[in-house]
């Protein structure tokens, strides 16, 4: 592995935007990963928590640690947003809309997609962040009465984020910041997967 170059800096991250999502259509091991044209989630995204899920196992002899080893089993993703519209809730759960309802059954099952949004930071620059396949849960919501002063009830989604089958990836994360970024990587990241 190559040693970083000393002295880099970065823009302190202030905002978090442009949720897009895309159907993976396809992941074969040893083959490839397809997915549909990326739908743009609009102005919806207020937070995104990112919680890795490690493994580390210790081996001890002659009463010490002579070895670490970890891994990475997944990644948990939470999401705070506006709220949706039924046919995103539909196309991110597996649901039905049919004339404005969206119907959940019980054999619904929630398909794999791709999930890209960008940092921004105070600088003007960002940094991007592409999940390769991820599965979505059903929304936490809570609902308030209107009171003397208004609050806004926000749901909250959380999903599993795995490795695919075709290549082992998990996720990229490019910066406009970073040394050698190549400015095209900005205009296609949502464009496809």
């Amino acid at each position: 592995m190559a040693s970083p170059t000393s002295g880099q800096t970065t823009g302190q991250f202030i905002g978090i935007s442009n949720l897009h999502v895309a159907a993976m259509l396809t992941d074969v091991s040893g083959g490839a990963a397809t997915y549909d044209t990326p739908l743009d989630m609009g102005k919806v995204l207020i937070q995104v928590q990112i919680q890795p899920s490690n493994n580390q196992a210790q081996l001890y002899a002659d009463n010490q640690s002579i070895d670490s080893a970890n891994s990475l089993a997944e990644v948990q993703l939470t999401f705070e947003t506006a709220a949706l519209p039924l046919e995103y809730q539909a196309y991110l759960l597996g649901h039905t809309v049919t004339n404005g309802v969206m119907t959940v059954g019980k054999d619904d099952v929630a398909p794999y997609v791709a999930v890209m949004f960008q940092s921004d930071k105070r600088n003007g620059k960002r940094r991007f962040v592409k999940f390769y396949k991820v599965q979505f849960q059903e929304p936490d919501e809570t609902e308030n009465t209107k009171g003397e002063n208004i609050e806004y009830n926000t749901p909250t989604m959380t999903a599993t984020a795995i490795y695919r089958l075709s290549d082992g990836k998990l996720k990229d994360v490019a910066d406009e910041e970073a040394p050698d970024f190549a400015p095209d990587t900005a205009t296609s990241w949502y464009t496809a997967v």
